[in-house]
Order: C-alpha cells, then structure tokens, then sequence
C-alpha cells in the first residue's frame, strides 16, 4: 500500500511538472508571436503547426504514448453532424445572452471578402479548432485528470490554462470570460459525455463555431446593417 501511494505522488508530481512546463512554455510562443506581429493568418497558422509538433513529440517522445492515446481517433462520418451541432450551441450559447442585453453588433461588421472568407474560414478548422483541442481538451485535460479526479475542478483548470496560453492577444473583458467559460463548459461535457472519448468532434465544433464568430457573423451584420 505505501509503495502504491509513493508511486500515486510520483505519478502526480511528474505530471504537474510537464504540465507546468508545457503551459509556460505555450505561454512563451504566444507571447513571441505577439512581439512579431499583431494580425495575419501565416504567421499564426505557423505558430499553430509549431504548438501541434510540440504537443505530438511531447506525447509520443516524452510520454511514451500513442497520439490518440489522448483522444486523436480516427474520423468517422458522424463526427462531422456532431461537431457542427455542437458548434451551433456553443454560438447559440454566446450570442442569445448577448442579444437579450440588447448588444449593438454593428461594430463587427464586415464587408464580404471570398479570398479572406475562405482562408480564414480553413484557419479556423485545420489550426485553432484542430490544435487548440488537442492543446486543451487532449494533452492539457488529461495531464489535469491525472492531478485532480474532479472534473468539474479539471474543467474549471482548462477554462484558466486556455486563458494562460493566450495571455497577450486576450483581453480581460466579460465577454471573453464568459465566452470561454460557456464554451469550455461545452467542449469538455461532450467528450466526458462521448463514448470513444475522440476529439475529432470537438474539433471540428471548435472550428466551426469560430467561422460563424469570425466569418459569418460580421458578414451578416454587415448586410444586415445596410
């Protein structure tokens, strides 16, 4: 029994360890890519590459596991309907409090723009809904499972560490605190929920709820508004 729970504590302190390690050094990118640029979708979809090789050889060279080990499965057509469902309920949950307190959008307006529409809209999918879930929801939950048996503690860590890893570019306003709190909420019932426990719809909800904030959304006000 004593040597169990020595490893237990091992066990627990080498995954505070790596996951501090990995936060900071996340921390660290983030705030490099601020220094270099404030905008453009090149730089950031680098970033996002860099971020997945890192978090790939840290699971499968550093960790000695298999990348879906921590929830990469393989696809298959019922993630899609799933993902875009979930994506609309992570929009839906964001933007009807936002409408009853009687929000002015017409600042987000945007004039439709196809090469931008489009390149943004493959930014959102393949880099910030496929990395960040695999940051958030993959290797940064399970290391917090591994400290903490809570979910809701586990959840409530995620919701602060995305908030760390995006320090610089986010800006401490109710909005976002709430957004990310909504939707972190979200994205880790489902796959507490789910039974293979794959990430591969909340990526592509992930993906999908940022066009419709990002594209869609200032599109429509844009027409709407003229």
């Amino acid at each position: 029994m004593k040597k169990r729970e020595e490893k237990n504590g091992e066990e627990k302190r080498m995954a505070f360890l790596e996951l501090a390690g990995y936060v900071l050094f996340m921390v660290w990118c983030t705030y490099v890519v601020s220094l270099i640029d404030t905008g453009g979708l090149l730089l950031g979809a680098l970033a996002y590459f860099f971020q997945l090789a890192v978090t790939v050889f840290w699971v499968v060279k550093a960790d000695k596991q298999r990348i879906w080990d921590i929830g990469l499965k393989q696809p298959v057509f019922w993630d899609i309907p799933k993902g875009l469902l979930l994506g609309c309920c992570m929009f839906a949950a964001q933007q009807i409090p936002l409408l009853l307190m009687g929000m002015d959008y017409s600042a987000f307006a945007m004039a439709p723009d196809r090469g931008f529409m489009i390149g943004m809209s493959l930014y959102c999918f393949l880099c910030v809904g496929v990395v960040e879930e695999l940051m958030f929801r993959g290797f940064i939950l399970h290391k917090t499972q591994a400290l903490c048996k809570s979910r809701v503690v586990c959840v409530g860590m995620n919701g602060l560490l995305f908030y760390a890893v995006h320090l610089f570019p986010l800006r401490f306003v109710f909005g976002e605190f709430y957004s990310i709190a909504v939707n972190t909420a979200l994205l880790c019932l489902y796959f507490y929920k789910s039974k293979n426990k794959s990430l591969v719809p909340l990526m592509i909800a992930h993906g999908f709820y940022d066009v419709l904030t990002s594209v869609a959304l200032p599109v429509f006000v844009f027409y709407a508004g003229g």
